[in-house]
């Protein structure tokens, strides 16, 4: 008979008592087997007694003064043996991947932000040999399961419901460039000039080139256009520097270049605004057994990346 698959309730009922069985035999006597067990050494009686009436099978030889296994009770122990074993390394299972970070984690992070992650890896695989990572630049995920991802970077201010929700963060963007290129094409003073220069645009989605601002005289959404776009911000902040054209960067990425003035804040009464700023948080599933290799990469990645505060 083929039991691979779903075993029979009847078999699932017996896996007790085959565990009885074999500490039984490994004790020599149902008063110990029971005190290994935490029963009573009638129980442990009956259990045994149950799989041999399961079986049809007399696999002890019972006296007043000891038991003795027979021919066909030392086969079936060899079996139940096995049973136990196998408990015995589900349970290194969870010595290993519970307790001992290990196995490969998926991250997934908006363009924004991987310029950072990826930076800190090297150290975080220092640290825990036994773990690798995969780290995605991607901010359209939606779903951890479809999708095999077990940490993700969302920049939103209102981060999805049904997942743990640490908040790193806030990311927002300025409008810069480097003193040679406005030296040679002027600075602008309201966002609708942004429309005569040749703008930066990061990534290449279709909002990139829709810049939009708010101030106190009120909002201005502009059209730009340019020579290069690029999905990497550190791409576009080098492109700036070069003097390729004026740059709507993340600001902590440019924060340093504006500091040292090879950056120049371009319409600093204006701030812009967009579906690439917010609030950052970093997501994982709940439950009250998250794997050891999640805890500690999200424990690593919020105390580096606030530390830092670098996107």
């Amino acid at each position: 008979m083929d039991y691979r698959g779903c075993l029979p309730k009847i078999h699932v009922d017996m896996l007790s008592c085959m565990a009885a069985f074999a500490v039984v035999v490994e004790t020599g006597s149902f008063v110990e087997a029971s005190a290994r067990l935490g029963l009573t050494a009638s129980a442990v009686s009956k259990q045994v007694s149950k799989l041999e009436n399961a079986l049809s099978i007399r696999l002890i030889e019972r006296s007043t003064r000891q038991l003795k296994v027979n021919a066909e009770g030392a086969e079936i122990y060899s079996h139940c043996k096995e049973l136990l074993e196998s408990l015995a390394n589900v349970y290194r299972f969870k010595e290993r991947f519970l307790e001992t970070p290990q196995g490969l984690i998926r991250i997934a992070v908006p363009r924004s932000l991987y310029g950072a992650c990826h930076q800190l890896v090297p150290e975080f695989l220092e640290r825990y040999p036994s773990v690798n990572v995969q780290l995605i630049s991607d901010e359209g995920w939606s779903d951890f399961i479809a999708e095999s991802i077990d940490i993700g970077i969302k920049i939103t201010d209102s981060p999805p419901l049904g997942l743990v929700a640490r908040k790193l963060f806030p990311v927002d963007f300025v409008v810069c460039a480097a003193e040679s290129y406005l030296e040679k094409h002027g600075r602008p003073v309201h966002p609708s000039a942004l429309a005569e220069h040749s703008c930066i645009s990061f990534s290449n989605i279709s909002e990139s080139q829709n810049w939009k601002f708010v101030s106190a005289r009120g909002a201005c959404e502009i059209i730009v256009s340019g020579r290069y776009v690029s999905d990497s911000p550190e791409a576009v902040l080098n492109a700036t520097l070069s003097g390729v054209g004026i740059s709507c960067l993340p600001s902590r990425l440019a924060v340093e270049a504006i500091a040292a003035n090879t950056l120049v804040e371009v319409l600093p009464d204006w701030k812009y605004v967009g579906t690439l700023q917010g609030m950052a948080w970093i997501l994982f599933q709940p439950g009250r057994h998250v794997s050891q290799k999640i805890k500690v990469m999200v424990e690593y990645l919020v105390g580096a990346l606030r530390r830092t505060g670098r996107v």
